[in-house]
This record gives structure tokens, sequence and C-alpha cells, in this order.
């Protein structure tokens, strides 16, 4: 849990380009957000905050527990803004422990981060 944590804060702090607040993953299993001292539990996030500790947390457990080396991401910028997006973007595409990574999403930003864009039409 300890370590997940750590690297899950990490992560967070990378996709939302603010390292002065601390992503924490408890025994417990809840998601906190210490800034300026005072904890905030996860329902008080925004949504783009939710987006991003969710993901980091996600990125984190797959990281430290297992050997899968293939990540899939479904719409992963939903309720985020243009800065975190491009910052998530960015974050994933900096990502070294996966062989394979893979996007679904309406959201363009990821145009200049990926190695193939595959387009669906009508």
């Amino acid at each position: 849990m300890h370590h997940v944590s750590l690297e899950a804060n990490l992560l967070f702090r990378e996709i939302t380009g603010n390292a002065e607040r601390t992503l924490k993953w408890g025994e417990d299993y809840a998601i906190m957000l210490e800034e300026d001292g005072y904890e905030r539990p996860f329902q008080s996030f925004s949504g783009g905050e939710q987006m991003a500790a969710a993901l980091a947390i996600r990125l984190a457990l797959l990281k430290q527990l297992t050997d899968i080396r293939i990540a899939f991401f479904d719409e992963p910028t939903t309720n985020m803004d243009a800065e975190r997006r491009e910052n998530l973007a960015m974050q994933i595409s900096r990502i070294t422990h996966f062989d394979q990574l893979f996007v679904i999403s309406h959201d363009e930003t990821f145009d200049n981060f990926v190695d193939n864009v595959v387009s669906v039409g009508n």
C-alpha cells in the first residue's frame, strides 16, 4: 500500500502539474488530497481531480502489483480542463513501464503524444 501510494502521488503531481498537493491512498483504500495542511476526501475533489486521482492510483497499482505491460484508457480526460488534458496526455506518453498503451478518446489532445492514431467515423 505504501509503495502504491507514493507512486500514485508522483503520478498525480505530474498529471495535475501541481507539486504543492499530496495524494494519499490510505489503508482503508480512501483517497485523500492534502494541501495547505488540510486533508480533503475524494468526494470533495472536482471532476478533473477525481479523474486524475483515479488514473494515478490505477497506474500505480498496475506498475507496483503486476507484470502486465499493456494498459487501456477509456476517455481518461472526462471533466478535465485543457491544461490538465495536456498534462495527462504528456504523462501517459512518458510512461515507460508498459509495452503498449491504448487511449480510446473523442479528445484530440492525445494526437500529438502518440505513435499511431486510428480514427473511426460514420
